[in-house]
């Protein structure tokens, strides 16, 4: 092989060198901006799974107070009831063929926080078995967030037409538009839709 002409000077090599000395140089910095960025993601996505699981539990713990407040304003309204009967309230929806592009008209005025209330989705045309188990999910009609929900309710039948039926309190709805969806518990796999109605609160 022939020499390359000019690379025996010794100022030429020293500035190979240093050439090289500065690329390792190089190498070992983004090797360690790599490995402090790898970490950095580590943490993030720890403290991502943390706030997660901090959210479920204050989810799962606003559910139970919500819960322990319904059942509490159903045993007043029934001791109440007792000295003095009063009919209680329902709220009685049908399904919706398809969600419409605009929320719907306020028609039902606010109800008062503590007012048990019974809510009746009716049932669509097809028949499900007897022992079938339900799920009500309410979210806002404009944003999706969901504001309340219930598992495990069976079908009833109240003059003479199929629904399912809850008890919630007024607290439930603010004003504004919300969606209902009914979808029915299937063993084994994941809920499947039922019917979707539409309510929109007054203020």
């Amino acid at each position: 092989m022939r020499p390359v002409r000019g690379f025996d000077r010794p100022g030429l090599q020293w500035l190979f060198i240093g050439l090289g000395i500065v690329l390792i140089g190089v190498a070992a910095a983004e090797g360690v901006r790599l490995q402090q960025a790898r970490t950095e993601i580590a943490t993030l996505r720890a403290a991502d799974l943390s706030a997660r699981a901090e959210i479920e539990k204050l989810s799962a713990e606003a559910a139970r107070e919500r819960a322990a407040r319904e059942a509490f304003s159903l045993q007043l309204a029934r001791q109440r009831g007792a000295a003095a009967p009063m009919a209680q309230p329902t709220l009685t929806l049908s399904p919706v063929v398809k969600r419409g592009a605009q929320p719907p008209d306020p028609t039902v005025a606010k109800p008062p926080d503590h007012q048990p209330i019974q809510l009746r989705l009716l049932l669509p045309g097809r028949t499900e078995p007897q022992d079938a188990r339900y799920a009500i999910i309410i979210r806002s009609w404009s944003g999706g967030d969901t504001v309340w929900t219930r598992t495990g309710l069976a079908m009833t039948t109240v003059d003479n037409k199929r629904m399912v039926t809850s008890f919630i309190t007024g607290d439930v709805f603010a004003p504004g538009a919300y969606e209902v969806t009914l979808t029915l518990l299937v063993a084994g796999s994941g809920p499947a839709d039922v019917a979707s109605y539409e309510v929109a609160i007054r203020p």
